[in-house]
């Protein structure tokens, strides 16, 4: 269950990516800058986010140009910056309150401030004097316009409330008054405005070509997407196989034991060369086979076994009676087994004594 799961989760995870990729190169190709989320209903009209952006630009180039055409009057060396900007305080005064109008009317939040692009376009004119304070005064707001009244344009073909197309065709003049008072002074350095706006990958004037660089990174992400699948997939049949084997290789160490636990110890047998005098089937015991010690006589006591003479045997010839050890009786017959340094029954004609040490008998 839980590698279902996280095979599951892997998957949605791809399939994620893939959509918000996808999703972003659209909007890329579709759209220049994305809006405002959501529509109002209004009295004239639906309101939409592109209406509601055009009011708070034109709200904050009233801000920031009808504060500067006021400074211009006083720091302008040229006359006609001065009354250049004469014009565009008072008519840019007009304009605001129209703004402040409409944004009332249709529910629209206004800004109290120009935005930080402004106020550095505002530090830059202040630091200037002289002729350089008109030019670039002059520069700045030509370029401000310039940005102000493409939004216009779009906005008024495009619009579907009333008011928010009145308020368009409204603004459009006055911007377009402005770039001719601008112009007029001949202050405007055209090559250093910015470039005009990108239609987009999917105008009419957009080829083949122009998708090479979209479609190799739609591919990139896919590529990317498989072979994380694929790494994915070769984990989980790794662990199979892990699982698969571990029961088998966990009971080699129990076999191995009980096999250890069942052998026997083997002890070593060493056999000495046999010579020409000695009889193949007799085995020389090793040093360490060879019993020390003294052992307990068996008798008829309680708990042992009976002692049983053995029946007389005739010593062999080639045989020395040597004594080794205790005789079982005096001048009797000896209770030992006969072999390599023990006596025969009726070799030793005089009694041995209990005492001294004992010894193991060499069979």
């Amino acid at each position: 269950m839980q590698r279902r799961t996280s095979r599951n989760l892997s998957r949605a995870v791809i399939v994620a990516v893939v959509l918000a990729v996808g999703a972003t190169i659209w909007q890329s190709w579709t759209a220049g800058t994305p809006g405002m989320a959501g529509v109002v209903q209004t009295t004239w009209g639906p309101l939409s986010p592109a209406d509601r952006d055009l009011i708070v630009k034109v709200r904050l180039a009233c801000l920031w140009e009808q504060s500067t055409g006021q400074q211009m009057q006083q720091q302008a060396t040229s006359p006609a910056v001065k009354e250049v900007g004469r014009k565009i305080s008072s008519e840019h005064a007009d304009l605001d309150q129209k703004t402040r109008d409409i944004a009332d009317k249709l529910g629209v939040l206004l800004p109290s401030t120009p935005s930080a692009q402004q106020i550095a376009w505002m530090k830059e004119i202040t630091a200037a004097t002289g002729s350089d304070y008109d030019r670039i005064a002059i520069q700045r707001l030509r370029e401000a316009h310039g940005i102000v009244l493409p939004l216009l344009a779009q906005v008024r073909v495009g619009t579907r409330n009333d008011a928010v197309r009145a308020f368009a065709m409204d603004g459009s003049l006055y911007v377009n008054r402005h770039l001719d008072y601008l112009e007029s002074t001949g202050l405007v350095n055209y090559p250093a405005l910015p470039d005009t706006p990108s239609p987009g990958l999917l105008s009419g004037s957009v080829g083949w070509t122009d998708l090479i660089v979209p479609g190799l990174v739609l591919i990139a992400c896919l590529l990317v997407a498989v072979a994380l699948g694929a790494t994915l997939r070769s984990r989980n049949g790794t662990r199979k196989v892990t699982a698969a084997v571990a029961p088998a290789v966990a009971k080699r160490p129990h076999v191995a034991t009980a096999k250890s636990l069942i052998a026997l110890p083997e002890a070593p047998v060493r056999v000495r060369d046999l010579t020409q005098n000695e009889v193949p089937h007799h085995r020389e015991p090793a040093d360490d086979d060879i019993p020390t010690g003294s052992f307990p006589r068996v008798g008829s006591g309680t708990g042992g076994f009976a002692s049983v003479a053995p029946p007389p045997v005739s010593p062999p010839t080639g045989f020395a009676a040597t004594t080794t050890g205790r005789a079982a009786t005096t001048g009797g017959t000896s209770t030992r087994t006969p072999g390599r340094g023990v006596p025969y029954p009726g070799s030793v004609s005089t009694a041995v004594s209990d005492t001294g040490p004992r010894h193991a008998v060499r069979r």
